[in-house]
């Protein structure tokens, strides 16, 4: 199985006008909740193996969703566990 974990998931947030994110900690919440994830289910008796994708390019709002499109490169962090 494998588990993707997107600072942009629990660091972004929009506003009435525009949108908020702190990259640095949303960053540091999406690696803290991996390695936490990882230590659960090594500690659940799963083989776990951690990895980075590196610098992705996410985008939320856009066309139909009422929003702006915005468009944020960060990095993803993952694990794979079997």
């Amino acid at each position: 199985m494998q588990e993707l974990f997107n600072p942009i998931e629990t660091g972004f947030r929009w506003t009435e006008t525009w949108y908020e994110y702190d990259g640095k900690e949303a960053e540091k919440a999406a690696l803290k909740a991996r390695n936490d994830r990882a230590k659960e289910l090594k500690a659940k008796g799963y083989k776990v193996s951690k990895f980075s994708l590196g610098k992705q390019l996410i985008s939320r709002g856009g066309i139909g969703s009422g929003r702006p499109h915005i468009e944020l490169v960060v990095p993803v962090y993952g694990l794979n566990y079997k």
